[in-house]
């Protein structure tokens, strides 16, 4: 049987749930994407405005491994 770690509580939510490293959540990596895109909207390609808004839906939908990786894929779209 699994065992709840000491983390985890009856009232767990994926919107309040922080990466362990850095402290980021779902909702806070989402504005961070945000900010991102509209900051580089003249310097991106039609593609990359693309992908950083599904990057952007993806945090809103709390789809990754983690709130980290989510964002590590957007800057990784802007610095190509």
């Amino acid at each position: 049987m699994l065992e709840r770690s000491s983390t985890q509580t009856l009232t767990s939510s994926p919107v309040r749930s922080e990466s362990r490293r850095r402290g980021l959540s779902w909702t806070t990596v989402e504005k961070k994407i945000r900010k991102l895109h509209r900051a580089s909207l003249n310097d991106v390609t039609e593609d990359e405005s693309r992908r950083l808004y599904h990057l952007e839906l993806s945090a809103n939908r709390h789809a990754g491994k983690s709130p980290r990786h989510v964002l590590e894929q957007a800057k990784a779209v802007l610095r190509s």
